[in-house]
């Protein structure tokens, strides 16, 4: 029900033909039952969807809150991957945002978990250990290694069959070019994982890349002045 909860949101769709619990909801159940699965499934969902909105400090906020609860870890777990992935894009998106020193040793270690997964399979976890690398070249102001890593990122989930990781690393790559003043091919990026999202079926997650795209667009804004 957790996962469902998330793909109903990012798709946009309202007419689920089942009962989608909240997530509140989820986590008051699993507590009356004692199940600590439901418990991190509902945490690691809950993350995922504050994630692909881009809601970084309340990734942080919800893993820190998880992490006081619920001290005894689940690194064992396969989805533990995905909460690796998120903590180190938001740590290190944190740590070029406020300049703390502790953003970033969060999101070095993000970086060197990934890279040990990857050395295990590069297959599942190569586009995600590029991404965080990417993520970091750039917090230390490495741009030319960023963007190597980016594309590389992108490359990877491309010809692993990850759409919606691919579509990540476009928008994170775009991003990154908008914001070192190559706004045409941020732009580019940004319709390509634009598209990818639509691909993947998260409209919600479209429509708001799609606001961000107007608002970086000079011709966006060209047009608001003549109206």
């Amino acid at each position: 029900m957790a996962h469902l909860n998330v793909c109903s949101y990012l798709s946009g769709r309202t007419n689920v033909e089942v009962d989608v619990k909240s997530f509140d909801e989820l986590t008051s159940i699993a507590e009356k039952i004692n199940s600590a699965s439901l418990l991190w499934q509902t945490f690691v969902n809950q993350m995922a969807l504050n994630f692909w909105m881009r809601d970084y400090k309340n990734v942080v906020k919800l893993s820190e809150k998880y992490s006081e609860e619920h001290p005894s870890s689940q690194q064992k777990h396969s989805l533990y991957v995905f909460r690796t992935l998120f903590e180190g894009v938001a740590y290190l998106n944190l740590a070029r945002d406020t300049k703390q020193a502790k953003w970033k040793i969060l999101g070095e270690k993000a970086v060197t978990w990934m890279s040990q997964l990857e050395s295990m399979s590069k297959w599942n976890f190569e586009n995600k250990s590029k991404l965080l690398q990417a993520e970091l070249h750039y917090l230390e102001g490495d741009l030319e290694s960023a963007e190597a890593f980016y594309k590389a990122s992108i490359k990877s989930a491309h010809e692993h069959k990850f759409i919606h990781e691919e579509a990540l690393a476009c928008e994170l790559y775009g991003i990154f070019c908008i914001e070192n003043h190559v706004a045409d091919e941020g732009t580019k990026q940004l319709h390509i994982a634009l598209d990818k999202y639509k691909q993947w079926g998260a409209m919600k997650k479209a429509d708001q890349l799609q606001l961000f795209i107007d608002l970086v667009n000079p011709t966006y804004f060209g047009r608001l002045k003549l109206v």
